[in-house]
């Protein structure tokens, strides 16, 4: 097998935008810094900052938006809480309207992928009402957005979340949904808790969408840049390969490479680009 030099996955970073306490130039360093092409959003929600501005310094910048981080938990604009998969009909509402919010928003910015939580630590005896419920939300989200061109991606969690822990289990809801407004975003994190990141990618398959790409142990969902926990970095890329996977490799640690800049050395360069090649032949 060999690499194709011409053609490659785009390298992404999140940023941070709205946020009073941190620099988004400082950010966009960082993107710099790493050769990145493409950008996630992380909105302060709470403030709802002005979509225009980022849009115009986006493109000043020769980048692109790729995706938002919808909001989740207590990172609402309105609700009081966001819990996609809340069978309680009160917060359920809050969380859709939310969510919405989110999509208007990130149509308004040029992005294309909002990725969205589906839903909070929860009770295994609870799995079908949530289920249930995540799936009365997720299609409200996609009749919504149908003119946008924002597609939702749900996001794999960490352990403890019912439905959500698991790609396979994700997977198998947006099969049933058959809506093209939706897909799933695989979190390397989150999947070496849970499993690995290998096989929850292989569960997502073709509705794999876009990523969250960051390392730890296998316990603690760190947020450390690749190369610095313990994930086999070369078997996820062989994973891409197997589900066809052509979108960003979105890297999730913006906080260490924003405190660390040197990290960003040869060695994460040359691992970065076995995860942006593609294979041919």
């Amino acid at each position: 097998m060999t690499i194709a030099s011409e053609v490659s996955r785009p390298l992404g970073t999140m940023v941070a935008y709205g946020f009073a306490e941190v620099d988004l130039e400082g950010d966009f360093e960082v993107a710099r810094r790493l050769g990145a092409a493409v950008l996630e959003i992380f909105p302060d929600w709470r403030v709802l900052p002005d979509p225009r501005a980022l849009r115009a310094r986006v493109d000043d910048l020769g980048l692109a938006i790729h995706s938002a981080h919808g909001c989740w938990g207590g990172k609402s604009i309105r609700a009081t809480r966001v819990d996609l998969g809340s069978p309680e009909l009160g917060t359920h509402r809050e969380s859709v309207e939310d969510l919405k919010r989110c999509v208007d928003w990130l149509h308004e910015v040029g992005g294309a992928c909002l990725v969205v939580h589906p839903g909070g630590l929860s009770d295994p005896a609870q799995t079908a009402p949530r289920r249930a419920a995540l799936a009365g939300g997720l299609i409200a989200l996609a009749d919504h957005s149908r003119d946008t061109g924002v597609v939702l991606c749900v996001e794999n969690m960490p352990p403890g979340v019912h439905p959500g822990s698991r790609m396979v289990d994700l997977a198998a809801l947006i099969t049933d949904l058959g809506r093209p407004e939706l897909a799933l975003a695989l979190d390397t994190g989150h999947a070496q808790i849970v499993s690995d990141p290998h096989s929850e990618t292989v569960a997502a398959g073709p509705w794999l969408r876009t990523t969250h790409v960051h390392d730890n142990n296998g316990r603690q969902d760190s947020h450390l840049p690749p190369g610095q926990g313990s994930i086999d970095w070369d078997a996820w890329a062989r994973s891409l390969e197997m589900v066809g996977y052509r979108g960003p490799i979105m890297l999730e640690c913006i906080r260490h490479l924003r405190n660390d800049p040197e990290c960003i050395d040869d060695a994460m360069r040359e691992l970065l680009g076995r995860m942006t090649a593609i294979a041919k032949g």
